[in-house]
């Protein structure tokens, strides 16, 4: 149990050559006066819940206890209480993922003056201890009669998969010797010698117990450790695991009070053999899974998928020397505690008898992005800010250096530059600053910084950097390093930098990753709509199509539907075919990040959308031209396939010789292709004399199409449907002056389809969203029966009134829609 009452210990403090560096820093890159806000925690602060690091629902949260999986899913449990730092018990919660962890509420409650602390479970395969094959069996540590001095290891056992527990009764390991450090078992089955392990801190040490059934326990040996003085042990682990050379390994550790000897205050480690009765080390020191000041009470765990060669790990994100403070998610949100992310463990074999873990951030974290930003590279000699503002986001950084002092990223940045938090390379040591961004009275005191040695002689960096409303967590070195530190950034406090001293470096491959918010995918929004009801409610219909309501399945003469939920839907067959009409929405307003819907039915997607035809006396509106082009517009031709009596030339103004750019106004990408006709000159796009047409995001050229040196004008398609919401233009360029230096362009268009000309006939059935009378997405069926899930990302359009439209002007055959769960939620649908 990490506990204050009991916790004794001093830190020893960073040295001073890495403090004077930091004031330097401050003041050479990013000078300022601290900003004026009002105080944090004040009642109109806003929230800060952490996005995608777990929280308790309410109240105070710290130990994790080592999950067990079980139907399917991970079962953690984690002390809670109700009141900061006070007494209470264990709570439950599940996930599937690693990521999202669903609340399942108290599983070993607050008995009166008889807290839980930590402690471990396991699943009782094999009935060893007598309450039934599959029972899950649980010890923890109990201060007898609410005294600290008579820590004892109490046994707790369910019989419902892990949701309620009954106690046992007596202590099943009492405290020998009246300790006030006898506590936090970690048991494991040892199948070697057919017997259980317990693993039990205590000052200085691990003392191991065994016991063939979890109530009769035998003390066997301790493993001390003294010198250096790194503490009382805390929350110990022991398991096994297969390193990358396939040899087997025992590994025991146990979280550290490093700071006596100028080590970390977290989980610290070794490798080496269990006989049965003693844990053999391999070498007499430990190593660190991670040198912050907030990773602690960490606790690992089996891969379901992978159980031998991955193992995966979580800690309470706090220390003791400040964690009995209030925080700012006292006060906006109503609870004190997070978890650190999820990590993925593996063991890897570094030579000469040594192994060491490395940890990487679970990749599950992956399938809940949404929205990724990828800064050009950058050659940064001084300072230099990013054009980006976040609070939660992943970001990851290729950055190398020849020689110099100093380099890094300074993240959660205010305007002025007065509060930031600095990851860097100074000295060998990968650091973490957060001076700069502590507070009153949320101070981390002298524990500001924090350090890990990089390789020797290193003069490139990979950054995988974490940022949470109250977290920094950062990996480098292929996981070998880890920097877990709690940080209180305000509202305000949202920018990126990039940073040097003494010297020049380059950010390659910079990218940021947001993700959804796991606190509201833990508990899912309610349909927006179901369609359960006997009527469409507020939706309105307009033709015969969808008859007076919902659906209960198939409708007459219609083929099975499935791949709806629960009983009904909305279905266009109502008549069959033949039968039209529309199905609209009241208005609302967007909200979150995505639109998802289940639909089916036939693919007839709406009609393109033609952006530009070139029949007028100009380009268009909007439309700008520089060069040989100002002045001018579309010529009268009759081309192979040319589409009406006009297009694009840029042979105008000049013939061959002519030079300049004709722009598009901006516009959002709605649809999955842009299609378009060409003929003219072969001069790609990145060569010298290109001419080509260019569709332009951001600035930058993200798709481009030249002539084939013909006359005649083809198809050109680009599918776009990763880059729907996006502003972009379409820009042809022309600096070919030599033989065949011009190209012809008609008929762009917007469209469902490759090859799409516009004016095609309004057969669709189709699901779209509505704003300002314009069609913003949409979405077609798969000429089937079976419904499936669409999302739509909508980001760019919160906060925009909107409404969804039903459309079925299919009259032959798969002349119909279906719909059926809209929900509206920040991660697509699964």
């Amino acid at each position: 149990m990490a506990h204050s009452a009991t916790r004794l210990s001093k830190r020893a403090g960073m040295l001073a050559l890495f403090a004077a560096l930091t004031m330097f820093f401050t003041t050479t890159i990013v000078a300022g006066d601290l900003p004026g806000a009002g105080a944090v925690g004040s009642p109109t602060a806003p929230p800060m819940r952490a996005v995608y690091h777990m929280t308790p629902p309410s109240g105070w949260l710290s130990d994790p206890q080592r999950p067990i999986y079980l139907n399917g899913k991970y079962n953690l449990y984690y002390l809670h209480s109700n009141q900061d730092n006070g007494p209470g018990g264990w709570r439950h919660a599940t996930s599937s993922d690693t990521v999202v962890f669903n609340d399942q509420g108290d599983a070993l409650p607050l008995q009166s003056n008889f807290p839980v602390w930590t402690g471990s479970s396991v699943i009782d395969t094999n009935n060893t201890a007598g309450f039934g094959a599959g029972a899950v069996v649980a010890l923890a540590t109990q201060p007898t009669d609410g005294d600290a001095f008579q820590q004892s290891q109490y046994l707790w056992y369910s019989t419902d998969g892990g949701t309620t527990f009954t106690q046992y009764g007596a202590p099943v390991i009492a405290n020998p010797d009246a300790s006030d450090w006898f506590r936090d078992p970690k048991i494991v089955w040892d199948a070697a010698h057919s017997t259980w392990v317990a693993a039990i801190g205590r000052q200085q040490k691990i003392t191991f117990y065994t016991s063939p059934d979890l109530k009769t326990w035998t003390h066997q040996t301790d493993f001390s450790y003294t010198t250096p003085n790194i503490g009382g042990v805390e929350c110990p682990d022991i398991f096994q695991m297969k390193a990358n050379d396939g040899s087997w390994h025992w590994i025991m550790a146990g979280s550290m009070q490093g700071d006596y000897s100028g080590k970390p205050d977290t989980y610290a480690y070794w490798t080496g053999t269990w006989n049965g009765s003693a844990f053999v080390p391999d070498q007499a020191d430990p190593q660190w899974l991670d040198g912050g000041n907030d990773w602690y009470a960490s606790v690992t765990w089996p891969d379901a998928a992978s159980p031998d060669t991955s193992r995966y790990a979580i800690g309470w994100m706090n220390n003791w020397h400040y964690a009995p403070h209030t925080v700012p998610t006292d006060s906006t949100d109503n609870y004190n505690g997070q978890m650190s992310v999820v990590r993925q463990l593996s063991l890897k074999s570094e030579g000469s008898g040594v192994y060491s873990l490395l940890s990487q951030p679970t990749p599950n974290l992956a399938n809940y992005a949404t929205k990724t930003v990828k800064p050009a590279n950058a050659t940064v000699n001084g300072r230099t800010a990013l054009d980006y503002h976040g609070s939660a986001y992943e970001l990851d950084a290729d950055v190398s250096w020849t020689t110099l002092n100093n380099v890094g990223i300074s993240i959660g940045e205010n305007k002025d530059g007065s509060r930031h938090t600095n990851i860097g390379v100074y000295g060998g040591n990968l650091y973490v600053d957060r001076s700069a961004q502590d507070q009153v009275p949320y101070s981390f005191g002298t524990y500001q910084q924090s350090q890990a040695p990089l390789a020797s002689g290193a003069t490139s960096v990979h950054l995988r950097i974490l940022v949470d409303h109250g977290s920094v967590e950062v990996f480098a070195d292929d996981g070998r390093i880890a920097l877990s530190n709690q940080d209180f950034f305000t509202s305000s406090d949202t920018g990126i930098s990039l940073y040097t001293i003494g010297g020049s470096a380059n950010f390659a491959n910079l990218s940021i990753t947001e993700f959804a918010n796991i606190t509201e995918q833990a508990n899912p929004a309610a349909p927006y709509t179901d369609f359960e009801g006997g009527t469409y409610g507020p939706w309105t219909t307009a033709g015969a199509a969808f008859g007076s309501g919902p659906a209960t399945g198939a409708l007459p003469n219609q083929q099975p539907v499935t791949g709806y939920l629960g009983n009904k839907l909305a279905n266009s067959f109502s008549g069959g075919d033949a039968s039209t009409g529309t199905l609209t929405s009241p208005s609302f307003t967007i909200g979150h990040s995505y639109v998802n819907f289940l639909a089916g039915g036939g693919n007839n997607p709406r009609p393109s959308d033609v952006f530009a035809d070139f029949e007028g006396a100009t380009w268009g509106a909007g439309w700008t031209a520089s060069g040989s082009y100002v002045g001018q517009g579309p010529t009268a031709e009759s081309l192979p396939n040319q589409l009406g009596s006009k297009v694009l030339d840029t042979y105008v103004g000049g013939g061959d010789a002519a030079t300049g750019a004709i722009t598009s106004p901006t516009f959002t990408i709605t649809r999955d292709y842009i299609d378009f006709l060409i003929a003219g000159g072969n001069h790609p796009w990145g060569q010298s004399g290109a001419a080509a047409v260019n569709l332009l995001v951001n600035g930058q050229v993200v798709r481009t199409a030249t002539g084939q040196n013909s006359s005649t004008m083809s198809n050109v398609n680009w599918d776009v449907h990763t880059l729907v919401g996006q502003k972009a233009q379409i820009q042809v360029i022309d600096h070919a002056t030599g033989s065949w230096g011009h190209l012809m362009v008609d008929q762009i268009v917007f469209s469902s389809m490759p090859n799409a000309v516009g004016g095609e006939p309004d057969h669709q059935t189709t699901v779209n969203l509505v704003v300002n009378g314009q069609v913003v997405r949409t979405a077609t069926g798969q000429n089937s029966e079976h419904l499936a899930w669409t999302s739509w990302n909508v980001s760019d359009l919160i906060g925009q009134s909107a409404q969804l439209q039903v459309v079925d002007n299919g009259t032959g055959s798969w002349g119909h829609v279906l719909l059926d769960q809209v929900i509206f939620e920040d991660i697509p649908a699964a």
